[in-house]
């Protein structure tokens, strides 16, 4: 269960008093107001419902156990409570002593399965508070002589210690009513004394220090990001289940362990927990709950009532502790935690302020529950002549994302990993289980190892994952791409091979014009290792320098005609290229190198110039010669050169042969820019596999090319992602040709709502790849087949391609577990060369692969993966995305696939401007602007409050660079203007001066406008509550109270209110609806105006 919380820091006007009666009245403990509210939030949802079933063998009395029942009711105030609300505010009625009705139902002709489903339908069945009492019971006959006997009561009036009592109790009770004695019982205390007493503690100087303990170690705690099975829903399940494993032999040697370092078994458990939290998470900073007990008088050890609370403990592995500097750690936190444990943890949620996410619960998203052996001491208590023994309850809620509660059987222990089942699958979460028992298994043996160096996987596991790391070996393959151009030249030489606007080339034409100009390349002394350079448009020409520079030995330098000459002029020094070439042999603009220039077009015989000899095959280039050079933008923003092996591209063309498919039927498309390695993706595959190559117009538009008459029956396309977003916004606007049947795409996270409107159009008639590839890997490095299942959930960069190792680590270097978020590191045939002329670059990025042969290397990407259940890959964003904002840790990426998920967005941008977050929405298509303060409450409702930015700017579209990614660089400052804060607007309907009023009225405030935002005005949870209430009580209609969470503007909620109401006429008779609306109309002319 997932809510906000109760948060009583701005005053309002005092409500009105419990009315008087003859029942026992007073104010709910800290706790019980929590509950309370929760039950209000959520009605009927069975989360805090507490079963004991006890499953009797013998001669059973019933009237013995009814009459215990009944005395042990009587004996304590709590279970016979019920709690009412005035004006939204809730107050305690004990009720007087009365027997409890004992339903009693006849199973006995049922089968198991029977039995069990009706005990979880009595345990799950919800309470009503305000009637109360907060128990209700069931004997079930399953046997002559067998008896299930089910008691359920509300948290609100119980807690794990009283099940206890209640246990103890009842035997007592009813041992003593068959034996005709009295049971010797010490009095219990009084529960309403403990609320008051409780109360008043924490309107003291102790409880304020203690706030400000807990108020500095939470500050800031980052929510714990489990790899989550599911999509986070937007209103959060209870329903959950429940997975145990026993920990063989494991109870002995914790205790075992603890003693020798002088700690208890929990710390060591505690410390497990955390460190498995950490490996599987990858997250060093987050928050576990510990429940305490509590109790710290004679008295509250006797009595039955909700004292539990619960602590919290904050992990840090920032400094990569070992497994027994943890231990050092957590001992010192959890001594600290119960020197300040007194404080309620609903009075700890409340100074915290975590009220605004209704996804996740506030401070801790995971419960540690550790019980000692005394806590299993349940079955000493007997039930005179009867075999008593504890029975399941079938209570399948969840009240938190991850749950572990431990318990001692003997040498062994009991885990049991309870979770909520819309977040976490139960294959997921046995696994989780299994990596606790390695994990803990290893740290026993071995506490000096590194957290991050303990073994978390199986033997069946780990080879899983090796299994998912590798891609499939590659077939026999040319050593060159060259070697395979040649090939395909030879079989059918007057074949096209590349067609562009103003000329086209035949297979054996495109191999005579590399053959002249390498010749010419050869006169000028260019030599096997040099680079050489060309800055042309797109066309035939740049292939057949491309060609030329391999002819001779050389890699190639493409310069993009549109680049800015200082960039250009850079890249030709820092590169050290030994020949450029243009389509004239004119210099460039700009480029002021000295270099030698050369046309890439032969001319008329220059007798100063003339031409060597053509090219012999011991002049070509060979596998670890360079291919060509690649620069990419520079963290530093210097830009560095990527030098690719003809090893690794011949690898990369030889896996797309094999993984496109492509033919000499295939027409490719030809419309990357040349500077960007998408255009070796384009280009080489083609040419070796005999297809043609149909090279764009400069400066053309896709929908444009399409229609050109020369680039009919296009089979291929590779897009950029981002463009891709922009041509499926309006898929009629682009002639797609009939022919297409592959369309490859890359550089930016794919968004499902996008794959769904391709699919709407296309079914499966045109397949669609997700490619990823850093440069530095040779164009690509994992691609996956999108389908219909990618429509529903963030859309996987796959799997790796043949040749191809990955591997995820965490900062220190070690693997992650599937579902972990780390840092991709890719091995394999196509891993480039390094940086050019950056050796200290290259020694950082460029790193020995363990798994690979002797003088391997695999490169860090810096890009934050995660593997999936299904041995996919899923981009999180960048390492270096990861940013702080006043004291949060932030991924923008998760920010911008919450935004692109809203129906009002196309596309979004998120950064940090200063110490706020910033966010470039552009409007989905048939959109108006969207309203940016209606898009922070619709985040606010699926994000914690730091990921919701502050500032906001509304674009047409976002801008692209050259390589179609987007230009971050390149986005507006919103300024300050753009901060949200809405200007007053007075209430505009009758609807929103009904609320107004009640907002003031509630809140103690000022008028109140249209756009004001409930809880920025500073109400809270509790507050809430009352205005719910209010509109109870003054439009006699019933709005749950989730409502006010999700629509919390004054003219959002005055919207639902109508709606609510207008659902309400729909369902009611002409006439029952007249009579409605005239009371209305009276309500409307008598209600106060602001």
């Amino acid at each position: 269960m997932s809510v906000p919380d109760p948060q009583p820091h701005t005053p309002a006007p005092a409500a009105p008093a419990p009315p008087a009666g003859p029942h026992t009245e007073a104010v709910l403990s800290v706790g019980q107001e929590r509950l309370w509210f929760l039950d209000q939030f959520e009605p009927g949802d069975p989360a805090y419902n507490i079963p004991l079933v006890l499953r009797f063998t013998g001669p059973l009395h019933e009237e013995a156990l009814s009459a215990a029942l009944d005395a042990v009711t009587a004996r304590h105030e709590a279970l016979r409570s019920r709690f009412p609300a005035v004006d939204g505010r809730p107050y305690v009625v004990v009720d007087p002593p009365a027997p409890v009705p004992l339903d009693r139902v006849d199973l006995r002709d049922q089968p198991d399965a029977d039995v069990l489903a009706r005990i979880a339908e009595f345990t799950n069945r919800p309470f009503d508070l305000a009637q109360g009492p907060p128990l209700r019971a069931a004997l079930l006959r399953t046997g002559e002589h067998a008896y299930t006997f089910c008691l359920v009561v509300h948290h609100i009036a119980a807690d794990g210690w009283s099940l206890g009592l209640l246990r103890s109790e009842l035997a007592a009770l009813y041992s003593a009513h068959r034996t005709g004695t009295a049971a010797e019982l010490a009095e219990p205390g009084s529960y309403l004394a403990h609320a008051a007493g409780e109360r008043a503690w924490l309107d003291g100087p102790e409880a304020a220090a203690a706030l400000d303990h807990w108020r500095q170690l939470l500050h800031a705690a980052p929510p714990l990001a489990l790899p989550l099975e599911h999509p986070r829903p937007e209103t959060p399940s209870s329903l959950g289940a429940y997975h145990t494993r026993v920990l063989h032999g494991l109870g002995g040697a914790v205790e075992s362990f603890a003693r020798a370092r002088r700690l208890t078994p929990f710390m060591v458990l505690a410390a497990a927990y955390q460190a498995l939290l950490h490996r599987c998470t990858g997250q060093d900073d987050f928050c576990v709950g510990v429940p305490t007990a509590a109790r710290t008088t004679v008295d509250s050890e006797r009595t039955v009532g909700y004292f539990s609370s619960t602590l919290v403990l904050r992990a840090d592995f920032t400094a990569a502790p070992s497994f027994d500097t943890l231990l050092r750690r957590l001992r010192g936190d959890w001594l600290r935690a119960l020197t300040h444990g007194r404080v309620p943890f609903e009075r700890l949620t409340e100074e915290l302020r975590h009220n605004r996410d209704t996804g996740r619960t506030p401070v801790f998203q995971t419960l540690l529950t550790v019980h000692t052996q005394s806590g299993g001491a349940l079955g000493e208590h007997r039930f005179a002549d009867l075999v008593c023994a504890e029975g399941d309850g079938g209570h399948t809620a969840a009240k938190f994302e991850l749950g572990l509660d431990i318990r001692p059987d003997g040498d062994d222990l009991h885990a049991v990993f309870g979770h909520r089942t819309d977040l976490l699958g139960a294959e997921q979460v046995a696994q989780l289980a299994a990596r606790f028992e390695t994990l803990l298994r290893a740290a026993l043996a071995a506490p000096d190892t590194p957290v991050h160096r303990l073994p978390l996987l199986g033997a069946d596991e780990e080879a899983r994952c090796r299994a998912e790391a590798t891609g499939p070996a590659l077939a026999a393959h040319p050593p060159t791409v060259l070697a395979a151009i040649d090939r395909a030249a030879e079989r059918v030489p007057g074949a096209p091979a590349v067609v562009g606007p103003d000329e086209s080339l035949t297979r054996a034409e495109l191999a005579a014009a590399g053959r002249e100009l390498a010749a010419r390349l050869l006169a000028r002394g260019v030599r096997r290792g040099d680079l050489v350079a060309f800055c042309l448009p797109r066309g035939p020409r740049p292939v057949v320098a491309m060609l030329a520079a391999w002819r001779v030995g050389a890699g190639y330098l493409a310069l993009d005609p549109e680049y800015p000459g200082a960039r250009l002029d850079f890249m030709l020094r820092d590169s050290g290229a030994a020949v450029l070439l243009t389509a004239d042999g004119a210099p460039v603009d700009g480029i002021d190198t000295g270099i030698p220039v050369l046309s890439v077009t032969p001319g008329p015989v220059d007798p100063a110039d003339p031409a060597g000899p053509l090219p012999g095959p011991g002049t070509e280039a060979g596998p670890d010669d360079p291919a060509y050079v690649i620069y990419t933008s520079g963290s530093t923003g210097t830009p560095k050169g990527v030098l690719v092996p003809h090893r690794a591209l011949a690898a990369r063309v030889a896996w797309m042969r094999e993984g496109y498919g492509p033919t000499g039927a295939d027409r490719v498309l030809h419309s990357a820019s040349l500077s960007f390695d998408t255009s070796a993706e384009e280009i080489f595959p083609a040419l070796a596999a005999g297809a043609v190559l149909v090279t764009a117009r400069p400066g053309a538009a896709l929908a444009d090319q399409l229609a050109e008459p020369y680039a009919a029956g296009i089979t291929v396309l590779d897009l950029p992602t981002p463009y891709w977003h922009h041509l499926v916004a309006d898929l009629d606007e682009t002639p797609w040709p009939d022919t297409l049947r592959l369309l490859v795409l890359g550089a930016d996270q794919v968004r499902p709502e996008a794959v769904a409107a391709w699919r709407a159009r296309f079914g499966d008639t045109v397949r669609l790849i997700n490619s990823y590839g850093p440069t530095e890997t040779s164009i690509i490095a994992t691609t996956a087949d999108l389908g219909a299942g990618d429509e529903r959930r963030r859309p996987p960069i796959g799997r790796p391609i043949g040749g191809t190792t990955l591997a995820v680590l965490d900062r220190a270097g070690s693997p992650v577990p599937p579902g972990t978020p780390g840092e991709l590191v890719i091995g394999g045939a196509g891993v480039g060369d390094g940086y050019l002329g950056r050796p200290g670059a290259t020694a950082r990025s460029f790193v020995p692969d363990p798994d690979g042969p002797p003088g391997a290397r695999r490169y860090r990407t810096g890009d934050r993966v995660r593997r999936r259940a299904d041995g996919q890959l899923e981009f999180l964003g960048r390492l270096d995305g990861q940013v702080k904002v006043r004291g949060f840790r932030v991924e923008p990426g998760e920010v911008e696939v919450a935004l692109a998920a809203l129906p009002s967005v196309a596309e979004a941008v998120v950064s940090v401007r200063g110490d706020r977050l910033t966010a470039h929405v552009v409007p989905a298509p048939a959109q108006d602007a969207p309203d940016p303060a209606r898009l922070r409450a619709e985040l606010a409702a699926v994000l914690p409050p730091h990921l919701v930015p502050d500032t906001w700017a509304v674009l047409d579209r976002l801008p692209l660079g050259p390589n179609g990614k987007v230009d971050r660089a390149a986005l507006p400052d919103p300024g300050p203007a753009s901060l949200i804060r809405p200007a007053f607007v007075p209430p505009r309907t009758e609807a929103e001066e009904l609320v107004a009023d009640i907002w003031r009225q509630v809140l103690g405030t000022g008028p109140v406008g249209a756009r004001d935002d409930f809880f920025d005005l500073g109400g809270h949870s509790l507050l809430a509550t009352r205005v719910i209430a209010r509109v109870r009580a003054s439009a006699d209609l019933t709005v749950p109270l989730r409502t006010l969470f999700t629509h919390r503007t004054c003219a959002a909620f005055a919207e639902a209110v109508e709606a609510a109401l207008l659902a309400e006429i729909d369902a009611l008779s002409d006439a029952d609806a007249e009579e409605l609306l005239a009371a209305q109309d009276a309500l409307e002319g008598t209600r106060p105006r602001s």
